[in-house]
């Protein structure tokens, strides 16, 4: 309600009063005349009527939304082979066709012919084994004797397949007898037109304007099958003779060196096929074989401990091989020398393949890779490129040892192949390119930061859990970074040294060999031990597999808030850590113990600052209390040094506040890798309400001095929940500035000059350059505008850095014409590497008609993606949030017509950046409108209803404290 002050007249004012002029005097006499006169009218002739309500019946009801239960059912796995015979040696012949004209109908075929000798544990008469994608023609068994030559044929009365668990199954009409050794002897027919990539697969590619074709494996996990009958188990190892026939314009590569190699005509064809016989690998995984037959040229030296090094590319780039030799053979050579354990082949080769399924794969002896992993060139490719292949390379040569000579068991245990060379990628790197300052500026950012952002939800799973169909098997973030991440909370808690001393003890015991994780707690256990002279139990009351069950085997990590309660006294406390505060786990098949942990929990003060070697007080799946010595009342105290405990820290408010100003006033106090945690912690603590976001905002103000990557880059990866919440609301401009503030001394430090031999500095850069422009910094519009000004006048020709393309078109279509929005549309349909950055750029424009005609144009035009488009612009701003969702609603009925139940997830896809009681009013009205929605649709918008209501929360919580400080930031800017 308005004050009357601010209530305006139609008088003319006097010092004491208001007087109106004859006219308005008579206008307001005649209008009191007619509402009497309508008043007197109503009475008259309006017939009395009862006060009671009209009875209409009953309200009409509001049907909305009907969801369902999702059976939470786990299907049985049956598919291991039985324990009754073991596989020790494998005869593999294979001959692709892969020349279309040469070949005719045998094009795309894999013949084959295989024997697997095996002993035979328990007596039995049925033999089951694992193959794919192939034909069995012939079938045989044998027993063999100790030089494994045949002594008896075996009768085989039946055979049958199994399609689900992929298994030969074949029934013999007597048993075979524990004790002896038999030969099962198979000749198939199988195919390389494997359409994932996967398998024994067919692939082309064009070099120097000719069409070429290749063949190559990836048989991890379960794709050894599709090339050749074998127990395709981990733990079921074996040796390899492997041979391969071509044609002689190719050349073979496998596991490996050749041993001979033979030509001979086939009788039926005249055709002349090279035939390359390979030597006898050692005991490993059948998903370890490996074989590619292409056009290959390599670079190749002899490392220093004498293993035959060399690399495989496409002739026309095998120059760019030659970074990829070097550090490839330092690597392997530093690994041999950190383990005490010699690489056990006499080489190793790596392929540069033009396709290929995965990033990279460490089959032993010959690790294939994508190009962009593998290739560098030090003039014309980027740092960021270098850095991976740094980090690639590094990770498929530990798996040499972490990975082959030692394998999990099964896949349940993957984290220990895929975890370990996780953490040992950093390593790797850190031995042949120090300038990236690895741990320091990469580790939080591309492990651990990577792993909390899938386990901070209800929907992650533990790292060890029960895998059986080939879907299950987790090659994702938790077995990958988090593993990664519980290395480096063992180094937290063990010291490098002892923790490395275990390792060697669990590579040395376990050699050729497969294990699980209690047998890596083992060694470590023992290890520690000898080391310490006491047992960790002696120690901290508890052993490795008590301290990292609490780990591996459920889902999550914990919140541990820090609270002040005396001077010298903190109290620890923790809770599962969860972003959305109305997240449950989704734990039916999985363990839960509890949701508690054993957190080593590192800690240090202002009066003692002892980050080197800090105090550490263990949080037994329960609370703990923190005794600061020295410490005043004034001092801050900060926890997780270094962040090497998976964990996050919040602090109670004075803390919060003191180590802001700290920040501040010295920044370099705190460790790198704790600045970065403070930031990350506050920005998530603040979203999970947690904590008051004004305290993120506050903790961020001494970003405008930092002058290091990990903590920039914590906030470039956190801030986009505040953007979202703001973007829509009128603090929006004052929170722009603040960040523009913020990012301007680095702007003005690093400026556009990319230099492709530096290192971490490319990676400021590229986050200055990115803030700055996404913030509408002056001088980087204006160097952005310009960059695109010069590739529109020159098409063919694209001036700006390749990293910085889609910040550069966004920032240039938001503060151009139309005329630089056509030239992005039209550049979309012939340029391919450039099509998405390009389309995800004309979503930032800001005007709205424009947006709305992008929107349009994409349901009629073919080379655009509706739900894509839509995805841009919603995106992209906040003007083009709301003209997405607009557009969403009013076209809802046809994109149902194009995407049938997938439309809905369009719908929900707004509500994450919802926060207002008009948005939730919108989301319920379309509720109401498609009550008979499918119920998995259902819960999708309860789900929605759900996180914008929670947004709300967070504005209600937030919106004013923020306000308040971004006010005064902004005031303060003003008057410097």
């Amino acid at each position: 309600m308005a004050s009357s002050k601010d209530v305006e007249y139609g008088g003319k004012s006097s010092g004491k009063g208001y007087f109106l002029t004859r006219n308005t005097c008579i206008l307001i006499a005649i209008t009191v005349c007619v509402l009497i006169t309508v008043g007197v009218l109503l009475a008259y002739y309006v017939p009395d009527r009862s006060c009671d309500p009209v009875d209409d019946g009953e309200d009409e009801e509001i049907k909305m939304p009907t969801p369902t239960e999702i059976p939470d059912e786990k299907e049985d796995f049956e598919g291991r082979t039985p324990d009754t015979l073991v596989p020790y040696h494998y005869t593999v012949w294979l001959q692709p066709y892969i020349d279309e004209v040469l070949d005719g109908e045998k094009f795309m075929d894999l013949d084959g012919v295989t024997s697997v000798y095996v002993t035979c544990e328990k007596a039995t008469n049925e033999i089951k084994i694992h193959h794919k994608f192939m034909t069995i023609n012939t079938y045989e068994v044998y027993e063999i004797d100790d030089n494994g030559n045949d002594v008896e044929q075996i009768e085989v009365t039946d055979h049958e397949i199994d399609k689900k668990y992929e298994m030969f199954i074949i029934t013999t009409g007597s048993t075979l007898e524990a004790g002896k050794d038999y030969r099962l002897y198979f000749e198939h027919v199988g195919t390389v037109n494997q359409t994932d990539n996967r398998g024994f697969y067919y692939a082309t590619y064009e070099e120097d304007s000719q069409n070429k074709s290749y063949v190559a494996t990836q048989f991890q996990a379960v794709r050894a099958r599709r090339a050749f009958p074998c127990f395709d188990e981990p733990a079921l190892k074996a040796t390899f003779d492997t041979t391969l026939v071509f044609r002689p314009h190719r050349i073979a590569l496998s596991n490996t060196e050749i041993i001979l190699n033979e030509t001979y005509v086939d009788s039926h064809t005249g055709d002349t096929w090279n035939v390359s016989i390979f030597n006898t690998t050692v005991v490993m995984s059948t998903y370890l074989n490996a074989y590619t037959i292409g056009d290959w040229a390599c670079v190749q030296d002899t490392t220093r401990n004498g293993v035959k090094f060399r690399v495989w590319s496409q002739p026309s780039l095998v120059h760019t091989a030659e970074y990829g030799l070097d550090i490839g053979m330092e690597q392997l050579s530093s690994f041999e020398e950190l383990w005490g354990i010699p690489y056990p082949l006499g080489k190793m080769d790596m392929v540069a393949l033009p396709v290929f399924g995965p990033g990279a794969m460490e089959n032993w002896g010959l690790i294939l890779y994508r190009e962009v992993y593998l290739l560098y060139d030090p003039g014309n490719h980027t740092p960021s490129r270098k850095k991976g292949v740094g980090i690639v390379v590094a990770h498929e040569l530990i798996h040499q040892w972490f990975g082959n000579w030692i394998t999990c068991g099964w896949w349940s245990d993957l984290w220990l192949n895929e975890g370990f060379a996780t953490y040992f990628e950093f390593y790797g790197l850190d031995m042949v390119e120090k300038g990236y300052d690895a741990w320091n500026q990469f580790f939080l950012k591309d492990a651990t930061y990577r792993a909390m952002s899938t386990d901070q939800q209800g929907s992650s799973h533990p790292i060890v859990y029960d895998v059986g169909f080939e879907e299950e098997i987790a090659f994702d973030s938790i077995t990958y970074e988090k593993g990664g991440s519980m290395v480096m909370l063992m180094e937290g808690f063990l010291g490098q040294d002892l923790m490395f001393e275990g390792f060697r003890l669990y590579l040395n015991r376990h050699n050729y060999s497969s294990v699980y994780s209690d047998d890596l707690w083992a060694a470590l256990d023992e290890t520690y031990e000898d080391e310490m002279g006491q047992s960790l139990e002696s120690s901290i009351g508890y052993n490795m597999k008590e301290v990292m069950d609490t780990w591996t085997l459920q889902m999550g990590f914990p919140v541990v808030t820090l609270t002040r309660s005396a001077t010298n006294l903190v109290s620890a406390d923790q809770e599962h850590y969860l972003l959305d505060p109305n997240d449950e786990p989704q734990d039916t098949h999985y363990i839960n113990l509890g949701y508690v942990w054993h957190v080593p929990l590192t800690y240090t003060h202002e009066g003692e600052q002892n980050v080197n070697n800090p105090q550490t007080v263990w949080l037994h799946k329960t609370s703990a209390e923190i005794e600061l010595e020295g410490a005043t009342n004034l001092h801050w105290y900060v926890a997780n040094i270094n962040q090497t405990a998976f964990i996050r820290v919040n602090y109670d408010m004075d803390n919060w506040r003191k180590l802001a100003k700290q920040l501040q006033a010295d920044y370099k106090v705190l460790p790198t890798r704790n600045r970065a945690h403070l930031i990350d912690d506050a920005l998530h603590l603040g979203q999970s309400h947690h904590l008051d976001h004004v305290i993120a905002m506050e903790t961020i103000e001494y970003l405008h001095i930092e002058d290091e990557h990990m903590p920039w880059q914590a906030f470039v990866r956190a801030q986009y929940y505040t953007k979202y919440m703001l973007w829509r609301q009128s603090t929006y401009g004052m929170f722009e500035k603040y960040i523009r503030h913020l990012v301007e001394p680095n702007y003005i430090d690093l400026g556009w000059d990319f230099d492709y031999y530096e290192d971490v500095d490319y990676y400021r850069r590229l986050d200055t350059l990115r803030t700055a422009c996404d913030y509408n910094y002056d001088d980087c519009v204006m160097n952005a505008t310009s960059q695109y000004a010069e590739w529109m006048a020159d098409p063919n020709n694209n001036p700006i850095e390749i990293n910085m393309r889609q910040n550069v078109y966004c920032t240039s279509i938001r503060h151009g014409t139309d005329a630089e929005w056509q030239f992005a549309y039209e550049r979309q349909k012939v340029d391919a590497d450039e099509q998405i950055n390009l389309q995800r750029g004309m979503a930032c424009s800001r005007e709205s008609w424009t947006l709305q005609r992008y929107m349009e144009e994409s349901m009629v035009d073919e080379g655009l993606v509706t739900m894509a488009t839509i995805g841009f612009v919603r995106d992209a701003s906040g003007l083009g949030f709301s003209l997405a969702w607009d557009f969403t609603l009013q076209n809802f009925d046809s994109l149902k017509e194009t995407y049938l139940n997938a439309a809905y997830d369009i719908v929900w896809s707004f509500a994450s950046k919802m926060n207002t009681e008009k948005d939730l009013k919108q989301l319920n009205d379309f509720g109401a409108k498609y009550y008979d929605m499918p119920g998995t649709a259902a819960n999708g918008f309860y789900k929605a209803v759900e996180t914008v209501e929670t947004n709300i929360q967070w504005a209600d919580r937030n919106k004013n404290d923020i306000r308040t400080f971004l006010e005064a930031i902004v005031h303060n800017l003003n008057t410097v």
